[in-house]
């Protein structure tokens, strides 16, 4: 994992999501330092970028929600283009092609019942993320010791409703949780 990237979480393990730039300005005034932008027209994702670096934030783009370049195999390229350093999606070959770009790479895990589990344990041993994001929260109470000891580190989302929730992610082991709820940005969590 990129030190910065570390460093960062490691003062402030809260993610915020931003869905659009509606929260853009919150953000910016918020303790967070780290962001996952989605949901950004292609046009704009340039300048959000641009502006949030420029503001000493570490932006994350979740490249499956860009309509444009989640199924273009040279979006990858685009983004490490226009100066991001990571991305966050749901597809092995996007996480593969972010790897061989040399960006920090999250690899987004829905976990919907028992037997997704084992399929997403497949797919990461192949896509070889960074990071991966675990949905939803309550997960973390099912890993077992084996799949800890594999995983990469774990940043938790889905579900983090207040503080007790976060606290409990960091407890079980996330090295951060993400949140759209802007409320939950400036929260203090001691290491």
């Amino acid at each position: 994992m990129d030190m910065s990237l570390g460093a960062r979480l490691q003062r402030h393990p809260v993610i915020a999501t931003l869905y659009g730039v509606e929260q853009f300005d919150d953000f910016l005034k918020s303790a967070a330092e780290v962001a996952i932008v989605a949901n950004v027209d292609l046009r704009m994702l340039h300048k959000v970028v641009a502006a949030l670096t420029k503001a000493g934030k570490f932006v994350i783009v979740n490249i499956d929600s860009c309509d444009g370049l989640s199924q273009d195999k040279g979006g990858v390229e685009y983004l490490a283009d226009i100066g991001v350093t990571s991305l966050v999606s749901t597809r092995v070959a996007t996480i593969q092609r972010g790897n061989r770009a040399g960006l920090i790479t999250i690899q987004k895990v829905f976990v919907t019942d028992r037997s997704t589990w084992p399929r997403s344990v497949k797919a990461l041993e192949q896509s070889d993320p960074n990071i991966v994001q675990l949905m939803p929260v309550p997960m973390l109470a099912r890993l077992c010791a084996q799949d800890r000891k594999v995983l990469p580190p774990i940043v938790a989302s889905g579900f983090v409703c207040n503080e007790t929730d976060a606290r409990d992610a960091l407890e079980r082991g996330a090295i951060a949780v993400s949140t759209s709820d802007a409320e939950l940005w400036d929260m203090k969590l001691a290491r």
